[in-house]
């Protein structure tokens, strides 16, 4: 038994979407009674508060589209796995994507909260701030990152050189 039992699975739909819900199924599948929640966050269309200009838009019709448009991919993601769909829950919420994770998994305790990484230097970490940094930091519960494929990549290569050397 792996001991996660409410497995929350943070999906941006990048590139590292796929691999995050693999780790996933991995920790769900030594535990039956274990419950797969995959989440994802639309940012926010709506403007500060502290902003002076109305929009011309119906931002809040622009987040109602977005999201729908999630739950639709959430519902394809869960409905492609080998798990009984009474194990999966979709949802979908608007907000700062730490922020609304980190509070979804206070509200449905969960044991582990899975995500990808995007494989962003240090760098572009430092400028643009980083969603697993702030959960690592803020999470009620372990933060299992899954590395980009091109940093396990990196890895293997310089594993192999090192290998190669002795």
């Amino acid at each position: 038994m792996s001991g996660f039992h409410t497995i929350l699975v943070a999906l941006d739909f990048s590139d590292s979407t796929h691999d995050a819900l693999e780790a996933a199924l991995a920790l769900a599948a030594g535990d039956a009674a274990s419950h797969l929640h995959l989440l994802h966050v639309v940012p926010s269309a709506v403007p500060p508060l502290w902003t002076d200009e109305p929009s011309p838009l119906n931002l809040r019709l622009i987040e109602q589209s977005w999201a729908d448009a999630a739950l639709e991919q959430l519902a394809k993601l869960a409905g492609s796995q080998s798990l009984d769909p009474a194990r999966i829950t979709t949802t979908v919420v608007v907000g700062a994507p730490a922020n609304e994770i980190v509070r979804y998994a206070e509200e449905h305790r969960a044991d582990v909260v899975v995500l990808g990484s995007h494989g962003h230097g240090l760098v572009r970490r430092f400028l643009l701030g980083s969603v697993a940094d702030k959960l690592v930091r803020q999470a009620p519960c372990a933060v299992l990152v899954v590395p980009h494929q091109t940093l396990r990549d990196a890895a293997s290569a310089s594993t192999a050189s090192l290998s190669a050397l002795t």
